[in-house]
Parts: structure tokens; C-alpha cells; sequence
């Protein structure tokens, strides 16, 4: 392996080669017989594999299985490399795989073994002490310790409910509980790390949960029916018919405004320079003729 390889990959090419070179490898119970290599040293009327789900059609029946698992693990448990055998199976690959994660290895069938790395996947370890040092941290935790109504520990706390709730289910994390534990847990364990001394610890019925429900939003009304004011109703227009018999309006005479010329007296104002430059130029001409 080159010096680039991760850790859990390391300690699954080592947790092997201590089984395969263990002195007593040879004589693990699942060995051939040496006389007859398709029966298992260990028990001579089980096949070699036995430790695995045969392939045969319509899968095994679960009476078959049951009495094919009880044997191999007896074999197992009169295993001289059983711990062995146990630790490679069960290492972990890089991937978060078991090395070995199907059939019985280490007298322990694949659902056992699986279910084993799911609990040791959510087995967080507790945090320090420095973790809970916060004053608000402490003030929820002693809250809690009190009363266990969301409002009353928030207002005990003096935070708001959403922080007192996230407070809670941050505690919880950090003693390394379960989202299901009770309240009761939680401060047992608070307890245990030295967290309440001198704080008078209120017993509930035992279903106070730890981790806080949703908080309650305040419920907003519902919207009611949109009312749409009715317009009047007008008719269809029908088709278009000129007006008959009715005189048009006319257009009165502009009046006459004190100061201001009539518009024929405007026009003339406006053509006597004209008229006096042709009359002018008419007289020179019959003048010189």
C-alpha cells in the first residue's frame, strides 16, 4: 500500500494479514478436511461454505437457514482464529463498507454485523466540558432542569422559543443521546458530566421528550372569498343608424372685442402694402413708356 491510502483502508490490509498469519490459520474450523476437501474441518457433515448462503433456486427456506447459521457459528465459537477472523470481517473500508459484509465470519451472522456499524455510526462521543461553558447553554440546561413546557423554559431562560429549542436538541447531541431519549436522560446524563450541581432537578412522568417538538408558529386566518363588485350590464350594441331630422348645431359669429380688427380689416391691413408697391411700379413704367 502506498502512503496515500486512507486510514480505514490500512487497518483493513492489516486486520487480514494478522488473520491469515496467525499460526493456527490453518487449522480454523471452516478449513477443508484434508481427506475430504468439501467438508469443513470443523464439522465434518457441513460442506465447505456452509458460513454462506447457498445459490440455489428460489432462495433458501428460512427453516434451512436458521439450521445452517446455528451450525456455522458453532464452528465459529470452537475457532482458534475466531477474534481474528471477527476483527477483518468487521473492519471498515474507506468507503464505510464492512470488508467481508455478507455470510457468518466470527460467529456473528451479516444482519448482526451490519447492524453492529449502524450503531457504531451513531454512537457519537460526548463532547468536553468547554462545549457547554456558554451562558446561554447553561441557562436552557437549568431551565430545563425545572420546568419542561417550550414557553416556560424559554421565558425561564430568557431566550426566545426557537433558541431554547435549538438549545435542547444541541445538548442532547453533545451528551451523545439518541433523538429519542427523554428528558429524564438527558439530564441524568447532564448530570453525570458534572453539568448540575447545585441545581434542584423537577421529575416529570418519563414521556417529556428531549428533543423539542416543531415550535408553534402563531396560525395566520385563512383569506376569505374574494368579492368582486357587479358592473353594470350593457346592452349589445345593435346596428348603426344615421340620425335623421335633427339640424346640425352651428358655430355662432365670432363677437367683436373692443381694440381688435375685424378679420377683413386685419386682411386689408396686411394686402395695402401689396397693393401700394404694384400701383407704384405700374405708374414708372407708363411713366418711361
Amino acid at each position: 500500500m502506498t502512503g496515500t491510502a486512507s486510514k480505514s483502508t490500512l487497518s483493513v490490509v492489516a486486520a487480514r494479514e494478522a488473520w491469515l498469519e496467525h499460526r493456527h490459520f490453518r487449522y480454523r474450523g471452516c478449513a477443508p478436511l484434508p481427506d475430504d476437501p468439501r467438508r469443513m474441518a470443523g464439522n465434518p457433515e457441513l460442506p465447505v461454505g456452509a458460513h454462506h448462503a447457498p445459490d440455489v433456486d428460489g432462495g433458501e427456506g428460512q427453516r434451512e437457514r436458521r439450521v445452517r447459521e446455528d451450525a456455522a457459528i458453532e464452528v465459529c465459537l470452537n475457532c482458534p482464529v475466531m477474534v481474528q477472523c471477527d476483527v477483518y470481517a468487521n473492519s471498515v473500508t474507506a468507503e464505510g463498507r464492512l470488508a467481508e459484509p455478507d455470510g457468518i465470519w466470527g460467529g456473528r451472522t451479516a444482519l448482526e454485523r451490519h447492524k453492529a456499524l449502524i450503531r457504531a455510526r451513531h454512537a457519537a462521543p460526548a463532547a468536553p466540558d468547554r462545549r457547554f461553558a456558554t451562558p446561554q447553554k447553561r441557562a436552557v440546561l437549568e431551565a430545563f432542569a425545572a420546568v419542561w413546557d417550550p414557553y416556560a423554559v424559554a421565558e425561564r431562560a430568557g431566550v426566545d422559543v426557537r433558541t431554547a429549542n435549538w438549545q435542547r436538541s444541541n445538548l442532547t447531541t453533545l451528551l451523545g443521546l439518541p433523538r429519542t431519549a427523554t428528558r429524564a436522560q438527558l439530564l441524568a446524563a447532564a448530570s453525570e458530566r458534572g453539568l448540575l450541581e447545585d441545581v434542584t432537578v423537577v421529575a416529570d412522568d418519563g414521556t417529556v421528550p428531549a428533543v423539542p417538538p416543531p415550535t408553534r408558529m402563531p396560525t395566520q386566518p385563512e383569506p376569505g372569498p374574494v368579492v368582486v363588485a357587479s358592473l353594470p350590464v350593457l346592452p349589445e350594441p345593435g346596428p348603426y343608424e344615421p340620425t335623421r331630422g335633427v339640424p346640425r348645431p352651428r358655430r355662432g359669429r365670432f363677437a367683436d372685442v373692443e381694440g381688435q380688427l375685424a378679420l377683413w380689416e386685419a386682411e386689408l391691413s396686411e394686402l395695402a402694402p401689396v397693393h401700394d408697391l404694384f400701383t407704384n411700379t405700374t405708374r414708372r413704367l407708363e411713366a418711361a413708356a
